[in-house]
């Protein structure tokens, strides 16, 4: 999966949390070191981190061209500064979503973006994103359109469907979701 990037969105502000979601730990490891490591193992040489400031082996740090404004503008730096042509994006807040699920997700993407749905439900931080679509993301972000949908609506996108726990795609977002990811 050389012919791919990813983007791992660990910005903002984690106030449902109540501490920074990239640090947390699970099995004595932090989850954004989880992921790298996964997008690794995958065969993704070109990592990038939004909203981060640590360090982390394997991956570097690029900050948003419009700060400050969500998701879609840690997806756009992204988009900018990709290696590759196609873009794997995800939350930080996910470290036991499968990677046979995220092979099938840049397997089944063709073009555009291809995005997981799980229970009928779009899970827009867990997509394929083809870097030609940064200047798109310039118009929204310009016009004060700070949702990642508003993206995918105006591209169009093809989902890939997630039969697993919806958590393990969702996200963690409360302590209590810590804490159920925790006993899984």
């Amino acid at each position: 999966m050389t012919n791919y990037s990813a983007i791992i969105l660990a910005g903002g502000k984690s106030s449902r949390m109540g501490q920074n979601k990239a640090d947390l730990i699970i099995h004595g490891r932090s989850f954004v070191s989880i992921l790298t490591d996964k997008l690794g193992r995958l065969g993704i040489q070109d990592i990038m981190l939004s909203g981060y400031s640590g360090q982390v082996n394997g991956a570097r740090n690029i900050a948003d061209i419009f700060p400050g404004k969500g998701p879609l503008s840690g997806i756009h730096a992204g988009l900018c500064a990709a290696r590759q042509e196609h873009v794997l994006v995800l939350a930080v807040d996910m470290p036991l979503i499968p990677e046979t699920f995220l092979e099938r997700l840049l397997t089944c993407h063709d073009h555009g973006i291809t995005v997981a749905i799980c229970k009928g439900r779009v899970q827009p931080l867990v997509a394929v994103v083809d870097r030609g679509l940064s200047g798109e993301c310039e118009r929204l972000l310009a016009e004060e359109r700070l949702y990642v949908m508003a993206l995918y609506d105006k591209a169009g996108y093809q989902t890939v469907p997630f039969t697993g726990e919806e958590l393990l795609i969702r996200g963690c977002n409360t302590p209590e979701e810590y804490e159920a990811i925790l006993r899984m």
